[in-house]
């Protein structure tokens, strides 16, 4: 798996890169959104996961320039936040994130979650509601 990491803080980077290099996965990290951008560009990653707060935009800002873009709309994007709420939920859903998670995330459980979000993306619909965007799962 290749994994965008959009995380401003170079802590938490570290922490991923640390719990993830461990496991296999293939890190790219982002600092800022065009930086995220530009990396996606330059080497399509599998899923991005995306931190709470960005210097030069914000977190649901960038989810919505991944999945609008016909090129990048079935990257699975999960958005890590440390509050969540109703509006948080809504945002999440209204930019097509595939998942919201509370923050931090434990580094070993993000390749299950992500290979688990991309399963069910492209599971066949049951034709309940034709295949369209579910709720992101809560963590």
């Amino acid at each position: 798996m290749r994994l965008l990491i959009v995380e401003e803080n170079n802590d938490m980077r570290m922490l991923y890169r640390i719990g993830l290099g461990k496991l296999g996965v293939e890190i790219v990290e982002a600092t800022t959104m065009a930086e995220a951008l530009e990396r996606i560009r330059e080497g399509r990653p599998d899923a991005v996961l995306i931190g709470d707060a960005l210097p030069d935009g914000d977190p649901f800002e960038l989810c919505r320039r991944i999945k609008s873009d016909p090129e990048t709309r079935d990257i699975v994007v999960a958005i890590a936040v440390y509050y969540m709420d109703g509006a948080i939920r809504r945002l999440s859903q209204e930019v097509e994130a595939d998942a919201c998670w509370l923050a931090p995330v434990p580094p070993r459980e993000i390749p299950k979650r992500m290979e688990e979000l991309r399963q069910r993306r492209q599971a066949p619909s049951t034709g309940e509601n034709n295949g369209s965007h579910k709720p992101p799962p809560e963590s």
